[in-house]
């Protein structure tokens, strides 16, 4: 089997734009726990809706994600949950991105439940709402702007 070659995650101006959103699917089976990533919208110089693309396909290939119309692949050991916070190891050898969540998300990833990380390429406003977020997850999913993949708690 190959080893694929690591992706270089984009830099931490670009990271500290990304907004993260986690909750808990209740599948037929068991929970699955979920985080979702998307960018806030341009703010900056040299920032585009374009650079704001290319820099959440970058965040996706370093996190190893798959096509949303394939199954989601095992993207390895990403999610660590340390003193009761969790956080993702995103691909930057140094820094780490702290996830916002509530007990119950924390409870299904240590219980082994599995999490399932959705990253969407097009940028979406910091204080978009729930009704927003699904409704911007349903059209970058009908357009393929995003990634996805599955990774448990070590």
């Amino acid at each position: 089997m190959t080893v694929p070659e690591a992706k270089a995650p984009p830099g931490p101006g670009f990271v500290a734009g990304i907004r993260l959103v986690t909750g808990v699917h209740q599948q037929f089976l068991f929970p699955v726990a979920q985080v979702l990533a998307y960018h806030a919208p341009p703010r900056l110089d040299n920032e585009s809706v374009n650079s704001i693309s290319d820099g959440m396909r970058a965040f996706a290939e370093a996190l190893y994600l798959g096509p949303h119309d394939g199954p989601p692949p095992h993207i390895g050991h990403r999610i660590r949950i340390r003193q009761g916070t969790p956080w993702l190891d995103y691909g930057d050898g140094e820094k780490r991105l702290g996830l916002p969540a509530a007990r119950s998300w924390v409870n299904v990833v240590e219980a082994g439940g599995p999490v399932r990380i959705l990253v969407l390429f097009d940028p979406l406003t910091a204080s978009a709402g729930q009704t927003a977020i699904a409704e911007h997850v349903r059209e970058c999913h009908a357009r393929g702007a995003m990634r996805w993949g599955t990774t448990y708690h070590v």
